[in-house]
């Protein structure tokens, strides 16, 4: 993994790079809303409120919230956003959707809504678990990115550029998330182990 030292280049360009990444899927919400259909480019809009709100917290893991406020308005826009992405996935996987639109969309959504919910416990559980379901969840994961990899393949195949680029860009995004957590978990213990590292040799 890269370092993340004050010396470090990827310490100074890293940001710059993270955030002309979430711009460019920004301009993706206007992009959907005018060329695709309205569900695809208000599902877009959702996600990009939960993906703003994924950095927020997995940027401050360290720090408690500011005040009680700061805690309801992030739990308030998840809730939409989630009301919004559980929508389009029910959308997506109607038969009208899919005989007009192949399943491929309805793949892609309940792939990344399993990869938000282990989000969630990343966000709620840090330090809790142990080694192993460290390695189990983060090798769901894997396979999980993998699969979206696969999806935004397919659409290349089949001409679908925008949905190519928007995929590329997503999977790049929340790949910036994940090293947000892993940044942080990496300097806590596995649950348990603080017991026997504090423990003296006999």
């Amino acid at each position: 993994m890269p370092t993340f030292t004050k010396d470090s280049p990827v310490y100074t360009y890293y940001p710059l790079f993270k955030w002309g990444v979430y711009s460019l899927l920004a301009i993706n919400i206007v992009l959907f809303f005018l060329h695709e259909t309205f569900i695809e480019g208000l599902e877009t809009l959702a996600w990009v409120a939960l993906l703003l709100l994924f950095e927020w917290e997995t940027s401050q893991l360290d720090k408690p919230y500011i005040n009680k406020w700061e805690k309801y308005a992030i739990h308030l826009g998840r809730l939409l956003a989630y009301v919004i992405i559980l929508y389009s996935a029910y959308e997506y996987a109607t038969p009208e959707y899919r005989a007009e639109h192949g399943p491929l969309d309805m793949y892609n959504s309940l792939t990344w809504l399993v990869i938000v919910a282990l989000l969630e416990y990343d966000v709620y559980a840090n330090g809790l678990y142990g080694r192993f379901e460290w390695h189990v969840r983060n090798t769901i994961k894997i396979i999980l990115y993998a699969a979206l990899f696969v999806y935004a393949g397919m659409w290349a195949y089949e001409g679908g550029i925008l949905d190519f680029y928007d995929a590329t860009l997503w999977i790049i995004c929340f790949f910036a998330i994940e090293l947000n957590i892993f940044k942080f978990e990496e300097t806590l213990p596995y649950s348990g182990e603080e017991e026997v590292r504090d423990k003296p040799a006999s």
